[in-house]
Formats: C-alpha cells, structure tokens, sequence
C-alpha cells in the first residue's frame, strides 16, 4: 500500500505516475529547476524502493524488531484528582529516563513510576508503577488507600513540593490495582511502502482488569510538516534557525500503538500487532513476514516435506454450559447467554471442541497457534423412528460363491458345542452342486453370507461369504525313516500310532519349524498342517507334542 496523502495539489504538485514508466529527472544547464521535479525525483527513487520493498515484505512486517511483549501485572495507583486545592498533575510523575521513585507515607512501599494516565470528569488520574520494596508494617506490599504519597524528585501541580515532601494523595478506594498493557519495543516495520520507525510504547489495556479482549496495533498517521509548525525547517544556513527564510515541507508517518474492539474491521489505518480474548493472547505478530521470498520458501518447504505439525494440536470435547446428568454436573466452557469465540450464543444445543497451542506448517506457511481455540459442534437432536427396518453393512473380507447348496452353520446351534462350523477350500470349482472338487489347499469359517446378484436358486447366483479364521494348509509326505521322499500310501508309525486326531503339534528336529495337524485332510502318509511357524526341511526327523516317537 503505497501513501494515503496525496501531494498532487498546491503548493507541490507531484504528478508522478508510475504509467509514464520514468525513471530519472535529468535536469539542464542554463534552465531553471522547477520545484514539482524535485518533488518528482524523490517520487522516482521512492516508487523503486517500494516494489522492492514489496517483493520481500508484507504490509506490517517487522523489518528491525520491535518486540511486542503483553503483561497481565501491570500495576496501577489511582491518585485522588486534587492535593492541597490544586489539581494534580500525574505527569509531574514520570521521568523516562530516570525513573521517580514513590513511598507511601504510611505504608513505606516503594515503587517507580513507569507511565501515567491524566485524569477526567469521569476517571481519576493514574500513575503505572514497579514495586521495589514492601511496607513496613507487613502489609500486602501495595500502596493503601487514601494514604499521601512523596517522591524522591520535585513535583510541581500548581505548587511545586520539594523531594521527599508529601505531593499526593492515593485514592479513596482500591487505590493500587493490577491491570493489563501491551508494550512494543523500538524498531522499524514495512509501512506504506515505506520502512517506519517506531519508538518504544505502551498502551494500558485496562487499569483495574487483566481479562481484556481486544486488537492492538499502530495506528498510521500521515502528517504535512511545515516551518510553521517545526522552526527547526527553517533556513539554517548561519548556523542558526532563520524565521524569514522558510523552506520546503515534510511529509510525516508516525506509528502510534494503540487499542481497537474486536468488532473493528477497517485496517486502512491501523496495523495489527497482537490480539487477547478474555486476557489470553490468541494472535501474535510474528518476527518478519516476507513477500515473494516467503512464498518461495514456503513452496519449496511443502515440495518438499508436504503438511506436518512441529507441535501436534489435541482435541477435546466439552460442554458449551454446564449441564446435569445422571446426577452429575458436566463443566461447560461458558456461562448460559454468553457469546462463544465462535461467535454464537452458548447454551445447551452446542458442544465446544478445544483446541490446544501448536504449530503446523500448512501448504508450507507456518501455522502457529498460541492459545487454545474453541470451536461450536452442534449436538445432535433430530431422530427418526423405523420399525423393523434392514440395515446392510459389510463385515469383513469375503469371497463370491456361486452354484450355492445349502449354508454353512454360522451361529451356535442347538446340541452342537462348535458354533460356525469349518468349510474345505479347494483349488478346483465345484461343477456337482453338495460334492467338494480338487486339492484341499485350506479351512475357514463363515461367519455370514450376503446375497449379491442373479436369481436366487439358479447355479449362477452370487453370494458373498464372509470368511474368518483362514487356515491355509502346509503338507508333508512322510518316509519310512530311511528316505524322505519316498511317498507310501500308508502312514509311518508316527502318524498311525497318534496323530490321526487334529492339534497335535509336530516339529522338525533340525529346522524347528513347527504345525498343528489337521485331521480332517490328513490321509496315508500325508498329513496336513496349520498355523506353521517356519520351513520343514526333506529328511529331517520330526516330534509330536503327545508322543515321544520319532519318525521321517
């Protein structure tokens, strides 16, 4: 944003328009020099350092830092508005560079004056103050009411009381309080295409008050500085200011810091540096926010490494207003009524979401949160009734089967102890609708079946089981203890002897992978295994876990 004052008037008349794309004033021997080119080539020079200026910052951004710092124990001393008849002056106070330390008379608190507040018709005036030293009388270390107060320097309302002399008297009432300010040290900041300097401020958020909300920034203030109103403008070619020599004017842009409702939304004059609600400081200026240049970094950072938190933000669900329960009171986040900083109104139709503190980085911007935030999640409250409706809903992996005949049992059934019974899986499809076709390769259970397409009773249907507790079969043909792969269509002595039944666990005595006998595919020397755990190998013995025979 470039400068809001426009000096293409009288008495200067600064036509510059960036249109006309010049770039110098080259001025002539032998030909005056009009006073609107000098104005012009300030203009120039002014233009290309704002389109540099905007290509590495934003409107605001802090160039030197003045940090912005905020305090909720900023002490405060209400001063009675007069002293012996005379109107006091809290200013007589305040030295900036060497502070006028206070006691109280009765109290003997020490403390320095740090800023003040004149007084009004309807606020008494105020000194700001750092304790050094407590009391005498062992008190709460704070200045008491209506007692007199001396400072350790001359302080002149109408009369002027000598050092150490009573000059004041503190309020009647809650004298000494404990407020809230925010403070931005000197520095310079990217303001109008310029680069302003600030000096170092404090604004008072509330004397008496540390659960402030607001917006505070510098006001921007454009001002024409003439020899009238500045004599040092004045020629000064002797060495001193000469009054009948006036010269050109300035143009002037001062920084003010200063305090704005929340509500407030026209920035054309205000530069916002940090925001509180209810005295918790939710925005904060960051050191320096680039331009161009940040848009490249950010960029390359989400190429990069995409978006991540640094500090992962945690959620949680509250009451908007307390509630009772069962008995019990649930904790709300606001009072009935009150205005959410989600801006609608809390009551007992709402849920408050927290957020706590973190720190992401978005598409490669910095997102960092330094406060909780709360957001309003309506809750529930319409219903509908259905009477013996079907809900569908998937269950898990399934499989399509089709020439279907009959179901597997998928529940408990009456007399029987082993609910969902297992079905073969077999490598071949079933061509004979009830017989079984192929190699047995595994076992599963079904734990329901879904019709998917076709016309039921047809071969052609599809049906979906839903299938659990997948076993896949390992086989191992068994020797006659002199030559493992020699096949013989009668089992060893281990398997005839005790392994017909499922569940017996055998394992290899060299490779010690071990398997859970499946009966029920287990025939002559074969016998199938479930649940291996590693790789039999040819010629190896093998043990069972309820026989101390060995066989090949």
């Amino acid at each position: 944003m470039a400068q809001l004052t426009n000096l293409n008037v009288s008495p200067y008349y600064d036509d510059f328009d960036k249109a006309d794309a010049f770039h110098r004033v080259l001025f002539r021997p032998g030909f005056s020099i009009q006073a609107r080119e000098l104005t012009t080539l300030q203009s120039i020079l002014q233009d290309q350092i704002e389109q540099h200026g905007n290509h590495i910052f934003k409107e605001g951004s802090v160039v030197i830092p003045g940090q912005v710092s905020y305090s909720d124990a900023y002490y405060s001393l209400a001063l009675e508005s007069t002293f012996g008849g005379e109107d006091v002056r809290p200013s007589q106070y305040y030295n900036a560079t060497t502070p006028v330390t206070l006691t109280g008379v009765t109290s003997g608190v020490k403390a320095q004056v740090i800023g003040y507040a004149e007084g009004s018709t309807t606020s008494q005036p105020y000194l700001y103050v750092q304790y050094v030293q407590t009391g005498t009388d062992n008190n709460t270390g704070v200045f008491l009411d209506s007692e007199n107060i001396i400072a350790d320097s001359v302080v002149t309302h109408t009369t002027s009381y000598a050092a150490n002399i009573a000059s004041g008297t503190t309020f009647s009432s809650s004298a000494a309080g404990t407020g809230s300010a925010v403070t931005v040290e000197s520095g310079v900041y990217y303001i109008r295409g310029s680069f302003v300097r600030n000096e170092k401020q404090t604004v008072v958020l509330s004397n008496t008050s540390t659960t402030e909300t607001t917006r505070v920034g510098f006001l921007i203030n454009e001002t024409l500085i003439s020899p009238e109103i500045d004599a040092t403008l004045t020629d000064n070619a002797t060495g001193s200011n000469n009054f009948a020599a006036v010269g050109a004017h300035r143009l002037k842009i001062t920084l003010t810091l200063a305090k704005l409702d929340t509500t407030s939304v026209d920035d054309s004059l205000f530069v916002e540096l940090i925001r509180t609600k209810l005295g918790r400081v939710t925005q904060l200026t960051r050191g320096t926010d680039y331009a161009v240049l940040g848009d490249t970094l950010a960029r390359r950072t989400f190429d990069e490494s995409g978006d991540y938190t640094v500090r992962p933000f945690q959620f949680s669900v509250n009451e908007s207003i307390d509630n009772d329960y069962a008995g019990e009171t649930n904790v709300g986040i606001y009072g009935t009524g009150v205005t959410t900083d989600d801006n609608n109104t809390a009551d007992e139709s709402l849920l408050s979401i927290s957020i706590t503190p973190g720190k992401a980085y978005v598409k490669g911007y910095e997102v960092e949160k330094t406060a909780a935030t709360f957001l309003d999640l309506k809750k529930a409250r319409d219903f509908n009734t259905v009477n013996a409706g079907v809900t569908t809903f998937e269950m898990g992996n399934f499989a399509f089967a089709t020439n279907l005949f009959g179901t597997p049992d998928i529940g408990n059934i009456s007399g029987e102890t082993t609910p969902y019974k297992e079905v073969g899986l077999f490598t071949d499809f079933t061509e004979t609708r009830g017989n079984a076709s192929g190699y047995q390769v595994g076992v599963s259970r079904v734990r329901a079946v879904e019709y998917f397409s076709g016309t039921i009773g047809n071969n052609d249907a599809q049906f979906k089981l839903y299938l659990f507790d997948v076993r896949m079969f390992t086989y191992l043909n068994l020797g006659n203890g002199t030559d493992a792969d020699v096949y013989h269509s009668t089992p060893s002595p281990l398997l005839t002897a005790t392994h017909t039944t499922g569940g017996v666990k055998i394992t290899g005595v060299t490779s010690g992978a071990t398997g859970l006998v499946y009966a029920g595919a287990t025939s002559g020397g074969r016998v199938a295994l479930t649940n291996v755990i590693g790789t039999f190998v040819s010629g190896e013995k093998l043990t069972a876990s309820d026989s101390a025979e060995t066989g090949q």
